[in-house]
């Protein structure tokens, strides 16, 4: 599977180049290899500088992240807040404060990372295209932070308040160990911030021309859906209040989508005429085949190809007349066909002879 997937990866990226004039030939696959170990290196060591810089102020992450219990009024103070949470594993604390300062170094260098990730998605770069990739950036990293922000400051405490109340009611008095609440907090704002990357995704695949302005528009019942299903998948939580604050901001960002796909699309047919106008010949000649196709009275949706060339094969013909001869009389009926009675005459005859 790996290798199938690295495959598609590798192509993708030779495409990129030969799209951005960069050579039409294509790589050995260990060059791709080599590129990928060195995306990989970068990261890892971006994360592990980060994380030994934030493992420093381990105790005001600790903190930032216990402030939503007191929004949720969990707790009245912060002293308070931290008496409820307990620790059962004599390493719980050491690895609480690892996975927090994990979690605030990937924050903190995600500019970095989407560099990276960017500079092996986009071989060879020009000069004048480098330097639009770093609005990119920048837009993907506001809309990574205001995933985090939203979900820290709105999304987080409306779901510790709706988990704590749901306990009180039922009569059980919730103890929450550290570790359990640290890593479902970061988890709960980091999968925000990522989700916020929706925009980058729909406007790659906008340029990629799998995606256009008319398509988005014309399927927003279905991304509806999707974003639905997205979301019930990566929530950390199952109820319904978080299910609706993760899909509104996203429905949200897909509209903003395809305003940016129209404005996109406007600025390529007029950079690109010729390309489009071949693209919208294209598009009309197939609406015709299939507008064709359904105004035939024999057609069948069911059908395939292959079918009706089967069907062509064994159809028989039908006779087509002989052509009249100089020697057949054209007064000549077709002989009538005999009852049984003219038969047993015959016979009377034959016998009697």
């Amino acid at each position: 599977m790996w290798k199938f997937v690295l495959h598609k990866m590798f192509k993708m990226r030779e495409k990129f180049a030969v799209d951005l004039g960069t050579g039409d030939a294509e790589k050995p696959f260990i060059e791709h290899l080599d590129d990928l170990r060195t995306m990989i290196v970068r990261i890892v060591l971006t994360l592990l500088i980060a994380t030994v810089g934030t493992f420093v102020f381990y105790k005001e992450l600790i903190r930032l992240i216990v402030q939503p219990l007191l929004w949720a009024n969990v707790a009245p103070t912060e002293k308070a807040a931290m008496d409820l949470l307990i620790s059962t594993d004599p390493t719980g604390p050491f690895m609480t404060a690892m996975n927090v300062a994990l979690i605030a170094a990937i924050i903190v260098s995600f500019p970095f990372l989407l560099l990276f990730l960017l500079q092996f998605i986009l071989p060879g770069l020009k000069d004048n295209e480098k330097k639009l990739i770093f609005p990119a950036i920048a837009i993907g990293a506001g809309l990574f932070l205001a995933g985090i922000a939203f979900s820290y400051f709105i999304v987080l405490p409306k779901a510790l308040q709706f988990f704590w109340e749901f306990g009180a009611d039922m009569g059980v008095k919730p103890m929450w160990t550290l570790n359990q609440y640290i890593t479902f907090a970061t988890r709960f704002v980091l999968i925000f911030g990522i989700s916020f990357e929706l925009p980058i995704l729909v406007m790659i695949l906008v340029k990629l021309d799998i995606l256009n302005y008319k398509l988005m528009k014309g399927t927003r019942a279905h991304a509806v859906v999707g974003i639905a299903i997205f979301s019930a998948i990566i929530t950390p939580t199952q109820d319904a209040l978080t299910l609706l604050l993760m899909i509104a901001p996203l429905y949200f960002l897909y509209e903003i989508c395809i305003w940016l796909a129209r404005y996109l699309e406007k600025k390529d047919r007029a950079l690109y005429p010729e390309y489009y106008k071949e693209l919208d010949k294209d598009e009309a000649e197939l609406a015709a085949e299939t507008q064709a196709e359904w105004d035939n009275d024999d057609y069948n949706p069911w059908s395939t190809s292959d079918d009706d060339d089967d069907e062509e094969l064994v159809k028989p013909k039908k006779a087509e007349p002989a052509p009249a001869s100089s020697d057949t009389p054209e007064t000549l009926k077709p002989e009538q066909e005999k009852t049984l009675e003219d038969f047993a005459r015959e016979d009377e005859k034959r016998n009697t002879d």
